[in-house]
C-alpha cells in the first residue's frame, strides 16, 4: 500500500528516521493492535498508536468515564462523563486519523473474550488495572502465540515488559505464585505517569513491527520522583506455560 501525498506529509518526521522510512511507515499502516483497557495507560497508548499511523486498533473496555478519570485519561472531557470509554475513545481517534480502522469492544475482558479476539490481532497491549485479568490476557497471548506489552502504574511509579511467546518470560514467570490484590483501596496516581509509561508501550509496539530491539528480557521500572529507569533481568521459568 503506497502512501498518498497527505500521508507522506503527516508522517514525514517519522519517515525521515532511517529505522522507519517509507517502507516502515507502510508496514505500520497494515498492522493491527489490540489495546485492553482504555483508561490511564490505554488513552495515551491509543493516541500515539493512532498518531503514528497504525492501521487497525481494537479497543476493549467495559467501563464508563468518571470525573475522577480526567487527571490522566487524556482522550476524555467533562462532557463525556457517563459515556462508555471504548466507543468514546474511538470517536476521538477517528477525529485525529480519519483513515484509522477501529473495532470497539464495550465490555470487560474475560477468558472467553480473550480466547476469541486475541488471535485476530498482531500484538496485544495490556493497559489493565488488575492482575486477575492480566493473567487471563497473558495466557491467551501465550496460547495464540501473540506478543503482549505489559505495563502497570501507581503513584509516581511504573513498570514495563514485552512478552514474546516462546522467546521471553511472561507474567507468570514474573509472578509464579500469582499476586494478591487488595480491592478495598484504590491506589493514587499522578497524571503524567501513565502518560510516560503508555508512550513507552506504544513505542514497544512500533519497534516490534519495525524489527527493532524490544524490552523482552526483563522488567523496566520507572521512578518519576528521581526520573530514573532500572531494568531487572527475568528468566523464563522452566515450568511456566510460556516455556512448555
Amino acid at each position: 500500500m503506497e502512501l498518498d501525498d497527505k500521508q507522506q506529509e503527516i508522517y514525514s518526521r517519522q519517515i525521515q528516521i532511517k529505522e522507519i522510512g517509507k517502507d516502515g511507515q507502510q508496514k505500520l499502516a497494515k498492522v493491527s493492535v489490540l489495546v485492553v483497557g482504555c483508561g490511564g495507560l490505554g488513552t495515551p497508548v491509543l493516541f500515539y498508536l493512532t498518531a503514528m499511523g497504525i492501521g487497525h486498533l481494537g479497543l476493549c473496555d467495559g467501563d464508563i468515564i468518571k470525573l475522577s478519570n480526567l487527571n490522566r485519561q487524556i482522550l476524555y472531557t467533562v462532557a463525556d462523563i457517563g459515556k462508555p470509554k471504548a466507543s468514546t475513545a474511538k470517536k476521538r481517534l477517528i477525529a485525529l486519523n480519519p483513515g484509522l480502522k477501529a473495532t470497539v469492544y464495550d465490555t470487560y475482558m474475560d477468558k472467553q473474550l480473550a480466547n476469541e479476539i486475541v488471535k485476530k490481532y498482531d500484538i496485544i497491549i495490556d493497559c489493565l488495572d488488575n492482575f486477575e485479568t492480566r493473567f487471563i490476557l497473558n495466557d491467551a497471548c501465550i496460547s495464540a502465540g501473540k506478543p503482549m506489552v505489559h505495563a502497570g502504574v501507581g503513584e509516581f511509579y511504573g513498570q514495563l515488559m514485552t512478552i514474546i511467546p516462546g522467546k521471553s518470560p511472561c507474567l507468570r514467570c514474573l509472578f509464579p505464585n500469582g499476586i494478591h490484590e487488595k480491592s478495598e483501596k484504590v491506589s493514587g496516581i499522578i497524571g503524567p505517569i501513565p502518560g510516560v509509561i503508555g508512550a513507552m508501550q506504544a513505542l514497544e509496539a512500533a519497534k516490534y513491527f519495525l524489527g527493532l530491539q524490544l524490552c523482552s528480557d526483563g522488567l523496566v521500572t520507572y521512578d518519576g520522583l528521581t526520573a530514573t529507569l532500572e531494568k531487572v533481568e527475568i528468566k523464563q521459568s522452566i515450568n511456566c506455560i510460556c516455556n512448555i
